[in-house]
């Protein structure tokens, strides 16, 4: 067994390398996501962390597509297949939530609340998590399932910040209010279920005991 972990060992990186990169730029635009929070620009400064965000995002569709390519041209994967692919789309949809929303508390109008600055600060935490998780894959499995329980917790975390949110928003009465900064909470949550998706598809992979 060994000596076939040997043979497949150099597209195990590969793949490897790959879904780190992605998970990198899905990190750095939940950085960026927090910055803009926490920063609330305006004008220019405002315009150029959204073409950040969407550069970002472009960035993690394009690793995304080259995951695709490279399952396609491979006849035997080190991983469950299934396993990379869900992994890369849990990852990709992360990001994608995050842009949708800087794109929607501009395009709103909706200053940040004390909610949203937890959730995004719980999800930047994270996605830390998550990045380590995916990096430590190959080489520290009981560091990979710290690092997915870490991940897990953040969900856990801003799934209650999004409830109490939520109730405390239906008290209000400004029904415009009310459905913009609800769907803004929405993206949130979405993007934390997501990461909590890779974590447990990280977890899968470790225990099925394919790396």
């Amino acid at each position: 067994m060994k000596n076939w972990r040997g043979i497949f060992r150099p597209k195990e990186n590969r793949f490897l390398d790959l879904l780190v990169e992605q998970v990198q730029a899905t990190l750095d635009g939940i950085k960026l996501l927090y910055t803009f929070v926490m920063e609330r620009p305006t004008g220019d400064e405002r315009d150029a962390m959204i073409a950040q965000m969407s550069a970002l995002e472009k960035q993690g569709d394009q690793v995304r597509k080259n995951i695709i390519e490279e399952l396609l041209s491979t006849f035997v994967t080190p991983i469950d297949r299934e396993d990379i692919n869900s992994l890369s789309l849990s990852i990709d949809d992360v990001l994608d939530y995050a842009d949708s929303t800087v794109k929607e508390l501009v395009m709103y109008n909706v200053e940040p609340t004390e909610a949203m600055l937890e959730m995004v600060q719980m999800l930047r935490d994270g996605v830390i998590a998550l990045r380590s998780a995916v990096a430590n894959m190959l080489d520290d499995p009981d560091a990979t399932i710290r690092d997915m329980i870490t991940a897990k917790r953040a969900e856990n975390r801003i799934e209650d910040i999004y409830r109490r949110a939520n109730a405390e928003l239906f008290a209000m009465t400004d029904m415009h209010y009310i459905f913009k900064v609800r769907e803004v909470y929405r993206h949130l949550s979405n993007s934390a279920d997501r990461a909590d998706e890779a974590a447990d598809i990280i977890g899968a992979i470790v225990i099925k005991g394919n790396v």
